[in-house]
């Protein structure tokens, strides 16, 4: 005789407890082997002469009362998470539609920004004073671009020379910073499906009343309407309402970049032994550059003992802005359409 194999995770025939609402994505699979009976599709699938709850291959099934007048079913319903895109989940052979459930909130992801572009700094203030101690009448040697050089003193030999920075560059551009975030996080429009798998093609069962396969854990026997009635008797242990679908009007503000602590800082100078700001053939009597990196006081006097004497901008200052963001807040919501009642035994 025939035999029938059924995967999946049946805890068993009836599941009637917890309402309707299964945990996890329960998706059953009848397998058959050649010739065996698929139970409740009206056909006698392994050619024996005996169809669906006559045959006892069938042994498993059970008759359930047809759907009262006004009403569609019954069904084999069960609910579970929904991935967005997979369709009803039924028995081998038995047709199913969805319906879902639980429109998905609006929720949006995160604002951020992106790293300061653009933003840049003139080379700092500089300058030089012909004493060993910055003190006396100073000489403004501040100059407006990296690499260039300047002889600030007249070319006959200084007995002293020092020179410090005394200040950031001057902001030359303001920086600006690329939003992103603001996205929906869950696209689809619900979060739950509804399998409701159609029941009412079986023989084999007495007048009013239709054969059907098991039910799987967590699956229910209903009957639906797309209006809003009051279940029939027999049909009110558990009711839920599903939507044929939805439209989404569901959104996410805008993401903004504020650009703040825009500044300078840092920057640093070279003083040559040279009217050049090049360092002489080797073998010359002059003494190596010096690099001035903040605002210390740094006797140069060594450089300026032969009239000669000349700083170049090395480094522009640091540019120091950064950028906060705001925005992205979700609103609005899913508005679900085609509403369909599910009675439940």
């Amino acid at each position: 005789m025939a035999y029938k194999r059924w995967i999946g995770n049946f805890v068993g025939l009836f599941a009637l407890l917890g309402g309707c609402q299964v945990v996890g994505s329960i998706e059953p699979e009848l397998v058959l082997a050649s010739g065996d009976e698929i139970c409740g599709d009206g056909v006698d699938d392994d050619g024996d002469g005996l169809a669906d709850c006559d045959d006892p291959d069938c042994g498993t099934t059970l008759c359930v009362p047809n759907a009262p007048p006004g009403w569609e079913g019954p069904f084999w319903v069960q609910r579970a998470f929904w991935d967005g895109v997979s369709g009803p989940s039924c028995p081998a052979g038995i047709p199913g539609t969805a319906h879902y459930m639980s429109p998905a909130p609006a929720a949006c992801t995160p604002c951020a920004c992106s790293d300061v572009q653009g933003g840049a700094c003139n080379p700092p203030k500089f300058r030089c004073w012909p004493s060993k101690n910055c003190s006396g009448d100073a000489v403004n040697t501040t100059l407006a671009d990296v690499g260039q050089c300047d002889a600030p003193f007249s070319p006959f030999a200084l007995g002293a020379a020092s020179c410090r920075i005394i200040g950031a560059g001057a902001l030359q551009s303001d920086g600006a910073c690329t939003p992103s975030g603001g996205e929906l996080t869950e696209p689809q429009l619900f979060q739950q499906i509804v399998s409701a798998c159609a029941l009412g093609a079986g023989l084999g069962c007495a007048e009013g009343s239709t054969c059907a396969p098991p039910l799987e854990a967590g699956a229910r026997l209903c009957v639906r309407s797309s209006g809003a009635g009051v279940c029939p008797s027999g049909w009110d242990g558990e009711t839920l309402t599903a939507f044929a679908g939805g439209q989404d009007a569901r959104t996410c503000g805008a993401c903004t970049c504020t650009l703040e602590g825009a500044g300078c800082e840092d920057g640093a100078y070279r003083v040559f032994d040279s009217n050049n700001c090049k360092v002489p053939a080797s073998g010359a009597d002059t003494a190596p550059p010096i690099d001035i990196t903040g605002d210390t006081c740094v006797d140069v006097s060594a450089l300026a003992d032969s009239g000669t004497f000349s700083i170049e901008a090395l480094e522009a200052s640091v540019y120091t802005g950064a950028c906060t963001s705001a925005g992205g807040a979700p609103s609005g919501a899913v508005l679900v359409e085609d509403a369909f009642k599910y009675c439940c035994r």
